[in-house]
């Protein structure tokens, strides 16, 4: 059985809220590359169902680590906020 640690990371955010820093877009991608840049990380790159997959910040990030997707996988969520067809 290998030993697994599951890190949750922050969300990708674009506009400080409240008393954040200006840069914690920058401030959070950062820390999540340190992350899944290492070759022993599994990445789980979430986007939720009603956003274009194309648009993904998540799945962007994992392909600039893993650009044959050997290490990632992907993560459908809210798929009750998806529109009707």
């Amino acid at each position: 059985v290998l030993n697994l640690t599951l890190i949750d990371l922050p969300g990708i955010t674009k506009v400080p809220v409240g008393d954040q820093p200006q840069d914690i877009e920058y401030q959070i991608k950062d820390m999540i590359l340190q992350f899944i840049s290492r070759e022993s990380s599994l990445i789980l790159a979430v986007t939720p169902a009603n956003m274009d997959l194309a648009n993904s910040d998540a799945l962007k990030m994992a392909k600039e680590v893993d650009p044959q997707g050997l290490r990632t996988i992907g993560v459908i969520t809210k798929p009750d906020m998806m529109d009707k067809g």
